[in-house]
């Protein structure tokens, strides 16, 4: 069964909860999605990761993700379809289920490749980790923390973190959130999941 934990951070949100949840035991951090070369790129600690509490993009289920896990924990690299000319030149692509726009520019690149995906489905000895944060300085998109896996490592893992940030957060609704993300929700800035969201599906204030 899956689980998750939703927040809101700065990056130095995030190292509060991450210098804490480090200090007990190292990590290491994979880069997951969809890779060409291996090994996929990892940090030894998530302070290391470029642009840490800066948004990737516009809306948070698409931000940079990583696995989480323990140093000496193999990643194992999922093999997946080597595109096509035909595939890059079709109007839409079908990826789990749904028609998805071909980014025909993007993929023209990447065709006769060898890909690879990295993520919890040939490793379930780790939890997932998507950092949000600010976009283009005006906004500032939700994290996660989460598993979709059974294993005594997972599950002990996202425990860590879930502690760690109920010690060091706030929770607002159904998320926690950062003390300088806190600052920043009552300044005026919006905490939302997307940039073309609609403003009622923000993040209010507790009163």
């Amino acid at each position: 069964m899956s689980k998750i934990c939703l927040f809101y951070a700065t990056r130095d949100d995030l190292l509060t909860v991450i210098e804490r949840v480090e200090s007990s035991a190292p990590l290491k951090y994979v880069r997951s999605g969809i890779v060409i070369g291996l090994p996929p790129e990892s940090f030894s600690s998530a302070a290391y990761i470029t642009n840490l509490g800066k948004a990737s993009h516009p809306s948070a289920h698409a931000c940079e993700s990583f696995l989480v896990c323990d140093p000496q924990t193999v990643i194992n690299p999922r093999q997946v379809k080597t595109l096509t000319d035909e595939d890059v030149n079709r109007p839409t692509i079908s990826i789990a289920g749904q028609e998805i726009t071909v980014d025909r520019r993007h993929l023209k690149a990447v065709v006769g490749l060898e890909r690879f995906s990295i993520d919890q489905l040939v490793n379930p000895d780790t939890i997932t980790f998507t950092a949000g944060g600010l976009w283009n300085g005006e906004i500032l998109l939700h994290g996660r923390f989460g598993t979709a896996s059974e294993s005594k490592s997972s599950q002990e893992l996202l425990k860590r973190f879930g502690d760690a940030i109920a010690t060091e957060f706030t929770k607002i609704n159904a998320f926690y959130v950062g003390s300088n993300a806190l600052e920043l929700l009552k300044r005026g800035t919006r905490l939302t999941i997307a940039e073309q969201s609609p403003r009622e599906f923000d993040l209010i204030p507790d009163r």
